[in-house]
Formats: C-alpha cells, sequence, structure tokens
C-alpha cells in the first residue's frame, strides 16, 4: 500500500467515517448517522469528488461540496431528472452556485455513489436527504480501492456525457 493511500485511510479513520477493520466498512442509517460520515468525507477530498446521486436535498453535504470546490477540488454531480426539479431538490442551488451537476433526462438516475480522489467510493441505498438520514432504513459503504473507484469513475464518465 503506498503512502497516500495509507494517508487516505488513516485521515478517514481519525475523522470517523470508518473503522479499523478493514478497507471497506458498512454503515446504516439512521443508527450510523450517514449524512455526517459523507460530510466528513467529502471535508477530506483534496482533489476530486465525483457524484452520481439520484436525490440532494441535504444542506449539509450541500455545503461540504462547496467548502470542497473552495478549497480547489473538481466537485461535480449528476443527478435524476425528475428528482432535480422537485421543490426541495438542491441541484440546481448547487449549479448556480459554481458546483457543475447535471441531470440525466428521459430516465431514472437512480445510482447514489461519490468518487473521492479517484481511490475511495461511498455507496449504496442513501440518497442525500434528510429522510434517508433520519427515517429510512438506509445503508452506505465506503470502499478504499483504486480498481474499484476506477469503474465507478468510468461509470460517471458515461453519465455525464450523456446528461451532457
Amino acid at each position: 500500500m503506498d503512502k497516500v493511500r495509507l494517508l487516505t485511510i488513516i485521515v478517514v479513520l481519525v475523522s470517523g467515517c470508518i473503522s479499523s477493520q478493514g478497507e471497506t466498512e458498512a454503515f446504516f442509517c439512521p443508527e450510523d448517522k450517514c449524512e455526517q460520515r459523507v460530510v466528513n468525507a467529502i471535508s477530506h477530498a483534496e482533489h476530486s469528488l465525483d457524484a452520481a446521486v439520484y436525490s440532494i436535498t441535504s444542506k449539509e453535504i450541500m455545503d461540504a461540496l462547496l467548502e470542497a470546490r473552495d478549497r480547489g477540488v473538481r466537485v461535480r454531480a449528476v443527478s435524476d431528472y425528475l428528482q432535480s426539479a422537485s421543490k426541495s431538490s438542491l441541484v440546481n442551488e448547487l449549479n448556480s452556485r459554481g458546483i457543475e451537476t447535471r441531470v440525466i433526462p428521459g430516465r431514472t438516475m437512480h445510482n447514489k455513489f461519490l468518487v473521492l480522489d479517484n481511490e475511495t467510493v461511498i455507496t449504496g441505498s442513501y440518497n442525500w436527504t434528510a429522510n434517508a438520514d433520519e427515517r429510512n432504513d438506509e445503508n452506505l459503504a465506503f470502499i478504499f480501492s483504486r480498481e474499484t473507484a476506477s469503474k465507478y469513475s468510468e461509470e460517471f464518465f458515461e453519465l455525464w456525457v450523456e446528461a451532457g
């Protein structure tokens, strides 16, 4: 394991995003405070954040994405067309505040993943919403794997181009 990857794992361990049990960890909402875990991970991104998320209504996650952008992190998000048009969606606000956003037209974009620095993937049933964090039974997995991150990055790029 190289030093950058080891440092990333240590930073996430210290921030409370993942336990010391290994390079993959699962969490369950509402008891594991998934929103805070996503915010903590975003706050440690150094280069890039690529998100494909069905629904985005969490102001805390939006603020973390904006702070990451302000630190010089490239932040992009793809979301579902119908969800992004809802009153509570923050997709348009993210876009108006300088985050590159696109929506997938014509079909449901039900992905829920975030690729951090092309090394870490956060995925699961968890939407970036208060209901997902506080009321629903949801799951969230952190995967520390460049190989897996590469596959998710490829999928993100395909969605990004399609949403063009």
